[in-house]
Order: C-alpha cells, then structure tokens, then sequence
C-alpha cells in the first residue's frame, strides 16, 4: 500500500515538473515567431533557452534526489528511469531549440555561416547523465541493502 502511494506522489511530482518544463518550452519557441528586430528576438530567446537550461538541470537534480528517497522507501527502480526520462526529454527540446535560433539567424540574415553541433553535444550529455544516474543508482542501492541486511539482523 505505501508503495502505491508513493508510487502517486513521485508521479504527481513527476507530471507538475514536466507540465512546467513543457510550458517553459512552449513560451521559449513562440519567441522566435515575434515580429520585432531580429537581435532583440534573439537576445530575448537567449535569456528564455538560458533559463530554460537551468530549469531542466535544477529539475533534473530534483528527480533525483526524489528518486534516491523514494527508491529508499520502496525499492522500486522505476523512479531513476523516469528521472533519466525527464532529462533526456529535457535535452532534446533544448537541442531542437538551439537548432530551431540557428535556423531563424540564418533566415534573418544574422548568421551566414556555420553548422549546429547541437546534436553531438546533447549526445554526450545524456550519456553523461546515465551514467550519473545508474552509479548513483548503484550507490544508492549498496546502502539500501546493507541498511536492510543491518535492520534484519
């Protein structure tokens, strides 16, 4: 039964960060369509992507730290996959983003030149974040199971 509802409570959680998260995003993508100078659209763009990146990375702390306590409770996995979920979702709307400012400086004449390679880096990234999130999973489960092997003892 308290696995059920803490189950609840993560997703709860879980659904409020990614409805605030895909709100942000939304708003940052509608900048691009505004009718003013280019380089205020872009300069405005910038601070929203900027702090878009912050929101993904505090979020994506967040869920971890949520996914260690309730991991802690029930022993159920499904906490860091959905945390890892967020964050890979999170990366990728950034990187479409990004690709979606260098389109509109190309096509407003800002830019003349160059590649994205926004794709590359947010590959790197999201191995990066497995990789934090399965140790930490693994760390995590080592002092669950010493704690419960101590406790039955």
């Amino acid at each position: 039964m308290k696995t059920a509802i803490s189950q609840k409570i993560f997703l709860l959680l879980f659904s409020l960060v990614c409805l605030f998260t895909a709100y942000w995003i939304f708003h940052t993508h509608t900048i691009l369509q505004d009718t003013g100078s280019p380089h205020s659209v872009i300069r405005l763009f910038n601070i929203n992507n900027d702090l878009l990146y912050n929101i993904v990375a505090i979020f994506s702390l967040i869920l971890i730290i949520l996914s260690n306590l309730f991991y802690w409770r029930s022993g159920k996995i499904i906490f860091f996959v959905w945390s890892i979920f967020y964050f890979i979702a999170g990366i990728i709307s950034l990187a479409i983003l990004e690709d979606a400012r260098f389109s509109y400086t190309i096509q407003t004449g800002l830019l003349k030149q160059g590649i994205s390679t926004n794709y590359i880096s947010v590959s790197y990234l999201i191995i990066i974040v497995i990789i934090i999130t399965i140790c930490d999973f693994l760390i995590i489960k080592y002092f669950r199971k010493k704690f419960l092997k101590k406790r039955s003892s």
